[in-house]
């Protein structure tokens, strides 16, 4: 049996909302692998009674409250057809067409192809100029203020810190200390530093995120504040907090000025030996020829030269998966960092000293006058 996420309502497939399949073609997500499609694939399920079905055909079935891929002539109750596929951002139809000649094994073979072929005729991706850095966070916004990500973030809430967050900030922000909470979705970080007795401050982009997140502390009688705000127009007055929590949501600020001049605006929140906890993950490996290389190097280039020429910077681009609930198609902001010199040369720019402490954990202070 295979669980999917049914994109239309932003939550999982159950016995409660299948049903939804029969109203209209609903994009499904595969939450693991599933032959002949992998973890993530996206499929197109029409209702059974239409169109044409055929022998072979794709189809999704339901037995004892589970769903799983079948052909049709070895499936149970058939809930669905599927009648295509996603790959690469673009819809392959499985009902006419090329592909809906191709047996189900060999899809994988057939996309795959189709997507090479596809990157042939659009080899710039992501786009030299992703558009100003208001979009940007505005896409920002939207993405994590979609229901199926606030329910995702809200499931995970109640855990709080995993081990390693909660010893580098036990070791380096006071006891009791007041704690400024970027980022902080659904409350997970803020119940975990409010729970080890620190007095913490959330803020978030995403007003659906920030109701789940005070809901959460209301539950367990925690006293939070939370608002929504970004992290670029933060305006707390000095001496605010003894400490600043930041994690995995820099990358999501355009531009380094911009990331630059926020950084400023946490420490002078900061007492004078306040410190920012930072959370950064490094890109992957990529490909010698890979797209975003090219997109990266026309980016270099053409800041060298004089146009009228809008270009976003090396390392832009976007991510479409912030949970497993995330629809492909609605991709955020999100700037890839190469590595640690990168990182500190930004943290430095802002005034700051900058101390790795663990993979892609930084503490950041206010660096002492020479």
């Amino acid at each position: 049996m295979t669980r999917f996420v049914l994109l239309d309502l932003g939550e999982e497939l159950t016995e409660r909302n299948w049903r939804a399949l029969a109203a209209r073609t609903s994009r499904l997500k595969l939450l693991e692998a599933a032959a002949p499609f992998g973890d993530g694939q996206v499929i197109h399920v029409a209702p059974p009674g239409t169109g044409r079905g055929r022998s072979g055909q794709l189809v999704l079935s339901r037995a004892g409250g589970a769903f799983r891929l079948a052909t049709a002539d070895a499936a149970g109750e058939v809930v669905g057809r599927v009648v295509a596929v996603e790959r690469g951002g673009v819809s392959f139809s499985l009902d006419q067409g090329l592909l809906a000649r191709v047996p189900p094994s060999w899809l994988p073979r057939a996309l795959a192809a189709l997507e090479v072929l596809g990157r042939l005729r659009h080899p710039l991706t992501p786009s030299l100029y992703l558009g100003s850095a208001q979009t940007c966070l505005a896409g920002v916004r939207d993405k994590y203020d979609r229901e199926g990500e606030a329910r995702e973030y809200a499931r995970l809430a109640p855990t709080g810190l995993d081990p390693l967050e909660r010893e580098i900030v036990e070791r380096h922000v006071k006891p009791g200390g007041r704690i400024l909470d970027i980022g902080c979705g659904a409350g997970r970080e803020a119940l975990g530093l409010a729970r080890a007795g620190f007095r913490v401050v959330g803020i978030d982009v995403a007003p659906r995120m920030i109701e789940l997140a005070r809901a959460h502390a209301l539950r367990e009688g925690l006293d939070i504040t939370f608002r929504v705000q970004s992290a670029t127009e933060l305006d707390a007055p000095p001496g605010s907090f003894d400490g600043a929590y930041w994690a995995a949501s820099y990358h999501h600020v355009p531009g380094r000025a911009l990331r630059v001049q926020t950084l400023g605006r946490i420490m002078r929140a900061l007492t004078a030996d306040g410190l920012l906890v930072l959370l950064v993950i490094y890109r992957g490996k990529r490909g010698l020829v890979s797209r975003s290389r090219l997109v990266d190097l026309l980016r270099r280039a053409g800041t060298r030269l004089s146009g009228p020429w809008r270009l976003s910077e090396a390392g832009d681009g976007y991510m479409r998966d912030v949970t497993k609930a995330s629809d492909p198609r609605e991709p955020c902001f999100f700037h890839d960092f190469d590595g640690a010199a990168q990182v500190r040369a930004e943290i430095e720019a802002a005034g700051l000293s900058a101390e790795e402490v663990s993979p892609g954990w930084w503490v950041c202070r206010k660096a002492l006058p020479h």
